[in-house]
């Protein structure tokens, strides 16, 4: 957030006239701000996972900072204060580096952190369906959704900056410095919305979790799932109801059978051909449906929570993939209508 700031207050300087007044200010906001993506990233990478520290090399995140700062001790900060100004009287906007080159490839260096960090959240939400029956507030969906905007930002920073070095637009200063200010407000407030949130409603994963994961690519080389684990899970699914818990992960039903949690989930993977969350889903909405016709006088919400779900909306979405039918559809239509609809064969 820092980071962010910083490049905000290059608007600041330049719109006050701060910046022709103290020169050595100049850019300052520019280069700190060059800081934004890589942090991003490492922060993403924080969310993530539980163990994560910041490391000696993870100071490759910054080089970006580092080689636009030589550039700019070079061609900017070393040279006398008369050309200074003279530098500073023909930028035309605030942000807009005299190079047109080096515009574009910040903001390409730019985009491709927010890419790679969009993709690393893509794939840890599937990531975490192999581990969790729960996956609400796991996947990272609101920090996804806060960094595809800012892609969207910068794409459209890229444009302006290409109309003002190569078309020579003269978009005003004011809308620049408002569009600007308008974007730090939302994505400060959203990112730390949910940034004071986060820790509340998911920590991460652990060490074990993420060995876990990582220990997938391997596992899918080896032997097919080995049919008498199969056979004890499903008698263990109809008798113990391990889904009923909405909180159950894949190495507390590993522990419940006795064997390894990587073992439990290659069975499921090779042998059901689901992850974790959609072979747990599975059971929890046979058990909604069954409740929605055994017991008219629950509440649909009340059955949700009896069969494992605790979110409304995950629950009618998977509901409605299964069935074709929103819960209170299900309980409204006769016994064979729902019968047709839910078992087309038998019907038949």
């Amino acid at each position: 957030m820092l980071a962010f700031a910083a490049g905000l207050a290059e608007v600041f300087l330049y719109s006050t006239g701060l910046a022709q007044r103290f020169l050595k200010l100049a850019y300052l906001g520019t280069l700190v701000g060059l800081l934004q993506a890589g942090l991003l990233y490492l922060y993403a990478q924080s969310l993530m996972f539980q163990e994560f520290k910041l490391r000696r090399q993870h100071l490759a995140h910054t080089l970006l900072f580092w080689v636009v700062g030589a550039i700019f001790v070079v061609e900017y900060y070393l040279q006398p204060d008369e050309l200074k100004r003279q530098i500073l009287l023909e930028r035309d906007h605030p942000g807009v580096l005299t190079s047109p080159l080096m515009a574009a490839a910040i903001h390409l260096v730019f985009l491709g952190y927010l890419v790679a960090t969009i993709g690393a959240i893509k794939t840890f939400g599937v990531n975490v369906r192999q581990i969790f029956s729960n996956i609400d507030y796991k996947q990272l969906n609101w920090l996804r959704a806060l960094l595809l905007g800012y892609a969207v930002v910068w794409s459209v920073s890229l444009v302006y900056c290409l109309t003002a070095h190569v078309w020579k637009s003269d978009a005003s200063v004011q809308w620049v410095s408002a569009a600007g200010s308008v974007t730090g407000f939302l994505f400060i407030n959203y990112l730390l919305i949910h940034a004071l949130r986060q820790p509340i409603v998911f920590s991460g994963l652990s060490a074990e979790e993420s060995r876990l994961l990582a220990s997938r690519e391997e596992a899918s080389m080896e032997a097919p799932a080995d049919a008498e684990l199969l056979a004890r899970l499903e008698c263990h699914m109809q008798q113990a109801k391990p889904h009923l818990d909405a909180n159950l992960t894949v190495s507390q039903l590993a522990r419940q059978l006795g064997i390894p949690a990587r073992e439990l989930s290659r069975a499921i993977n090779q042998g059901r051909g689901k992850n974790f969350f959609e072979f747990i889903s599975a059971y929890r909405i046979a058990e909604a449906r069954r409740r929605l016709l055994a017991d008219t006088d629950q509440t649909i919400l009340q059955v949700m929570y009896d069969s494992g779900f605790n979110s409304k909306s995950v629950f009618n979405t998977a509901f409605k993939r299964t069935t074709g039918m929103t819960p209170s559809e299900f309980r409204a239509r006769p016994p064979q209508a729902v019968a047709e609809a839910v078992e087309p064969s038998k019907a038949s």
